[in-house]
C-alpha cells in the first residue's frame, strides 16, 4: 500500500431515503457513527507514514456529527493534506442558528471542497427551502470549493423525469450563484437497482475485467485508497482488512497482503472470471445475467464467499 486518500463514512444515519442510494435500504440498521478521537488519530498517524493527498467525509449524512467532521478536517489541514472534502445533503437541522454555527465551524476546520447533493431524489424527502438555509450559510462563509453536486439517471443529457426535476432543483439555488459540478451518473446498485432499473439495460459483462480497469477502482496490489466505515472497519474496495477499534491503523495497513486472501488473489490474476471459479469450488453459483457490471458480480460473490472461506 501507498496510501494517498482516506474516505470516512462518518455515520450510516441519514436524513433522507433516496431511491438512487448505492447503500440500499439502511432504515432497519442500528445507527452508528465513527469515534472522533480514533478518526483524528488515524489521519495523524497515516500522514506521518504516507504522502496523503485527500481526505473525504461523507455518510449517511455526515453533518449529523459535525463535530467529528470538523475535527477530522482540522487535523488534515494541520498535517498539510491538500484536499479536504465533505459530501452532504445539507439537511441536519432546521435551526438556522445551528446551521450557521456548523457553517462557521466547517470554514474554520479548513475544508476546501464542499459538495452539496442536489437532485430529484433528495428533494423527495428533503424540501429545498430547508437545504437553501445551509447553502446560504455556506455561501456567507465563503467556503472554498463549495459546489452543487447533482446525480443523473444514466447521464445529464438523457431525457427522463428525474433529470428534468434535478434541473429544476438546481435552478432553485440560482440566486446564490453556486458553481455546479458535472455530478455523478447513477450506477444501478443498491436502491438504484430496485427503483431505477427501468432506465438501465443489462448487457453482457466483461468477466476478464480486473480491479483498476473499471471506473472508481484501483489495483488490489497497488492500493492508494482506504475507506473507514462507521463501525471502524477498514475497507479496500469491498474487502474488510481490519478494524480501528481492534488494531492500530499502521499495523492494519502494513499487514495487508493481497497474496494471502484467495478472493483478492483470484481477482488480481484472472479478474472476475477467476473469482467465479473460486466461488464454484465452494459450491456457490453465480448467474451473471442478473447483474449490471463486473463490479456488481464481484461484490455479490465476496459477500457470499467470505462467510465460507472464514468459517
Amino acid at each position: 500500500m501507498d496510501i494517498k486518500r482516506i474516505e470516512f463514512s462518518v455515520t450510516n444515519a441519514c436524513t433522507s431515503r433516496c431511491k438512487h442510494c448505492s447503500v440500499g435500504n439502511a432504515s432497519n440498521q442500528i445507527k452508528i457513527n465513527i469515534n472522533k478521537n480514533l478518526a483524528t488519530t488515524l489521519v495523524s498517524e497515516l500522514s506521518k507514514k504516507y504522502d496523503i493527498e485527500s481526505v473525504m467525509t461523507f455518510g449517511g449524512e455526515p453533518l449529523l456529527y459535525a463535530d467529528t467532521v470538523c475535527a477530522i478536517h482540522k487535523v488534515a489541514s494541520e498535517k498539510g493534506i491538500p484536499k479536504r472534502q465533505i459530501v452532504t445533503n445539507g439537511y441536519f437541522s432546521e435551526d438556522y442558528g445551528r446551521i450557521s454555527t456548523v457553517a462557521k465551524a466547517l470554514k474554520q476546520s479548513g475544508i476546501n471542497s464542499l459538495l452539496l447533493s442536489i437532485d430529484a431524489f433528495h428533494r423527495e424527502h428533503i424540501s429545498l427551502d430547508k437545504v437553501y438555509l445551509f447553502a446560504k450559510a455556506v455561501s456567507d462563509e465563503c467556503i472554498s470549493g463549495f459546489k452543487l453536486h447533482p446525480a443523473w439517471v444514466v447521464k445529464r443529457e438523457d431525457h427522463n423525469k428525474y433529470n428534468e426535476e434535478t434541473e429544476e432543483c438546481l435552478n432553485y439555488f440560482v440566486d446564490l450563484q453556486i458553481p455546479i459540478t458535472q455530478g455523478n451518473n447513477i450506477f444501478p446498485s443498491g436502491n438504484a437497482a430496485i427503483y431505477l432499473s427501468e432506465f438501465y439495460e443489462k448487457k453482457p459483462i466483461n468477466l476478464s475485467m480486473k480491479c483498476g480497469e473499471a471506473p472508481y477502482t484501483e489495483r488490489l496490489d497497488n492500493v492508494e485508497t482506504i475507506a473507514i466505515n462507521p463501525n471502524g472497519d477498514v475497507v479496500v474496495c469491498c474487502f474488510i482488512i481490519g478494524n480501528i477499534y481492534c488494531d492500530n491503523i499502521i499495523d492494519i495497513v502494513r499487514q495487508y497482503n493481497p497474496c494471502t486472501n484467495p478472493m483478492i488473489w483470484a481477482l488480481i490474476n484472472g479478474g472476475v472470471r477467476e473469482l467465479i471459479k473460486l466461488a464454484e469450488e465452494y459450491e456457490i453459483t453465480v448467474d451473471t445475467t442478473q447483474f449490471y457490471s463486473a463490479c456488481d458480480v464481484c461484490r455479490n460473490i465476496v459477500k457470499r464467499l467470505s462467510l465460507r472461506i472464514t468459517s
